[in-house]
């Protein structure tokens, strides 16, 4: 019978060699991988750290522009409003008004200025468009009592407008309708007009761009910053309401109202453009 050699110590130096295996792979990994890391690119050549962008900011300024501009027209409305019992009286007085008013307009008033105009004489009425109808409305109308609703009769009126040239008339015209018109007349309101606007409003625009520009450039020099581009340039313009002469419209006689010339003085508004900028700064190197 044969026996089995046992040898304890053989079986712990296996065990060791093992465990000395084990740990040189886990050591030795971390080398192997930039090696290949390095295989898998092109050509083997190491990465190098990306370019740092340029350091770039926005800055938004508003531009304000502004020009003056004097009036060079004027531009008059009137209402011929008449009530009376009966539909056929009303729209026959008012017609004979709204008559009386374009007989006059077209006796002292001229479509183009003449050729041997003196400006040393009193204004002459040059009304390039006439006597306008705005708008004609016929209604009855009623007031309400204890015993119900009572006609007041009918009401007729025709809405007219009257431009003219320069500003030296705009108080005779007041004075030509009503007087003509009579006690039919109401006088709504009397505006001053540019006809060059839209040019004046194109200069004060580029007014505005300037004047952002220039903000920008100082904002951006004191800061230590160079602009490099415009991003975004966004107008707008505006202008200051008309200067208007509104006069009373009440219901007192014509007669008493044209007893002294109506006083109207021309002058000059302000025309004003706004416009936004967006600029991109860098530092000066």
């Amino acid at each position: 019978m044969r026996e089995a050699i046992h040898s304890p110590g053989v079986s712990r130096m296996v065990m060791a060699g093992l465990v000395a295996l084990i740990v040189l792979a886990l050591v030795s990994a971390p080398a192997l991988l930039p090696s290949a890391r390095a295989e898998d690119g092109d050509g083997g050549a190491s990465a190098t750290p990306a370019e740092v962008k340029e350091e770039l900011t926005e800055l938004a300024v508003e531009g304000v522009g502004r020009r003056s501009v004097s009036y060079d027209g004027a531009f008059g409305r009137f209402t011929v409003s008449v009530l009376r019992d009966s539909l056929i009286t009303a729209v026959s007085d008012g017609n004979r008004s709204v008559q009386a008013i374009a007989d006059a307009v077209a006796e002292n008033c001229t479509k183009t200025e003449p050729e041997g105009a003196d400006h040393t004489t009193p204004p002459t009425c040059i009304s390039p468009n006439g006597l306008q109808t705005v708008g004609i409305r016929i209604e009855e109308e009623f007031d309400w009592t204890e015993q119900g609703r009572v006609s007041r009769g009918f009401r007729y009126e025709n809405r007219l407008s009257i431009a003219i040239r320069g500003t030296g008339f705009a108080g005779g015209l007041v004075d030509m309708v009503i007087t003509s018109g009579g006690d039919n007349v109401r006088f709504d309101g009397l505006d001053f007009t540019v006809s060059r606007r839209a040019e004046f409003e194109r200069l004060a625009l580029l007014d505005a761009i300037d004047d952002a520009q220039a903000i920008a450039r100082a904002i951006a020099g004191h800061m230590g910053y160079e602009i490099v581009r415009i991003v975004r340039i966004t107008p707008g313009a505006g202008f200051d309401p008309y200067a208007v002469e509104r006069f009373s419209g009440d219901d007192s006689p014509a007669a008493e109202a044209a007893s002294e010339p109506t006083p109207v003085f021309g002058g000059a508004e302000v025309v004003t453009s706004r416009v936004s900028m967006v600029f991109e700064l860098r530092p000066k190197s």
